[in-house]
């Protein structure tokens, strides 16, 4: 079963579009507004340093990356029922390596989401779609010795929600997508169904009790193919003026496929999730946010293994120095178990931080160094990366 929470770093939402550039010089001083089209144009350039941009546990090769474009961000803003809009973001960035350690790419990371809320009698119905390419090797669980792993990932997603009063409920189904094409074996296909009811203790809190039922199809044929139900209770919103965030603690069941070799195997454990923000009244300007999940089983986080356990940890402060000055330290980790195939036990392990200041209203930049070690019980499979990136972003 995937936990809601897919392991992967957050990706910044850079929309570069080819055909921006051929945009006259006077629609790119201003907000762009076409019809239902709203953008706002800009520039980014950067670079980043990795001392082992191929992951190499024994042989580490040092690169710099020059990242630079047209930037685009905005939306379809087309009114439905209910003053609901129509909301379209896209993102891509182009790298280039000095010394040919990574390839030349475009498009990574790149995101398109679609957002289609609409009101049907009494119901909140929301369609939405999101895409994502990425090819940061930083950003598997399973990768070492690469400089990249190209990844394609679509996520399609329906729910509907009926309020009655205090109470509410949802439904909701997902269809989730992952291609890789240098790593066909690690392609797979899931689907999620959940019902959620919930329940108002005042406005913007609220505890819900989440039902799912779950199907993962992999490409491999060494693997085994997976069903599993959870159940899962919890809290989530402002819990008090300062805190708020999501808690849930529930329990999941999991059943592999039987094999010509292997008789059904079942995965049973706890299943949490903890996300909190929080910002001290006499201290407005830092914010702490605080997460941890948990799940028994979850498919193709390492290569070779039909199912893995996960848990996890997350802690990050921003701080704001100045008005126009923002610290933020972070530190991740992340423990993965194979419970089929590979039997891999591995730790993924990132401590750094980002500084961003605000030069103009148009003009912004970002300092950011990273930590990132991956430890594992088989040979081979470890190594050490440090990361140090500048980027700069300009707005017309």
């Amino acid at each position: 079963m995937r936990p809601h929470h897919r392991i992967r770093r957050n990706v910044l939402l850079w929309l570069l579009l080819w055909w921006g550039c051929g945009l006259n010089r006077a629609v790119m001083a201003q907000n762009i507004q076409w019809g239902p089209f709203r953008a706002n144009a800009g520039f980014t350039v950067g670079a980043d340093y990795r001392d082992n941009a191929n992951t190499s546990p024994n042989h580490p090769r040092p690169d710099v990356l020059l990242t630079m474009g047209p930037t685009l961000s905005g939306g379809v803003y087309l009114p439905f029922s209910g003053g609901e809009e129509f909301d379209l973001t896209m993102a891509a960035t182009y790298s280039h390596s000095l010394n040919n350690i990574s390839p030349d790419s475009f498009g990574a990371p790149m995101t398109a989401t679609l957002t289609l809320p609409i009101y049907v009698e009494e119901w909140n119905v929301v369609f939405a779609d999101s895409f994502n390419f990425k090819n940061d090797p930083l950003e598997s669980t399973f990768a070492v010795n690469r400089s990249e792993v190209k990844e394609y990932s679509n996520t399609g997603s329906a729910s509907a929600t009926r309020q009655l009063g205090k109470f509410a409920v949802t439904f909701a189904a997902q269809r989730y997508d992952t291609i890789f094409p240098d790593d066909p074996n690690q392609q797979e296909t899931d689907y999620q169904f959940s019902f959620t009811p919930s329940f108002a203790l005042r406005e913007g809190y609220s505890i819900f009790i989440r039902n799912s039922y779950g199907i993962v199809y992999l490409d491999d044929p060494k693997l085994r193919d997976s069903t599993g139900i959870s159940s899962e209770a919890g809290v989530n919103g402002q819990i008090t003026p300062s805190l708020f965030g999501t808690i849930s603690l529930g329990y999941s069941h999991s059943q592999l496929a039987a094999t010509p070799t292997n008789g059904v195997t079942n995965i049973n454990g706890v299943d949490s999730q903890i996300s909190l923000s929080y910002t001290h009244p006499l201290r407005p300007n830092t914010t702490h946010s605080l997460s941890f999940y948990r799940s028994p089983g979850v498919a193709l986080l390492l290569k070779d293994s039909s199912i893995t356990q996960v848990y996890g940890a997350s802690y990050t402060i921003s701080h704001r120095l100045n008005r126009s000055l923002t610290l933020s330290p972070e530190v991740n980790w992340t423990h993965l178990k194979s419970l089929s195939g590979s039997m891999e036990v591995a730790d993924i392990i990132q401590v750094g931080f980002s500084l961003q200041r605000t030069f103009t209203k148009r003009l912004s930049s970002t300092f950011s160094y990273t930590y990132q070690t991956r430890s594992s019980n088989i040979p081979g499979s470890s190594y050490d990366v440090n990361d140090i990136s500048i980027t700069a972003n300009y707005t017309f």
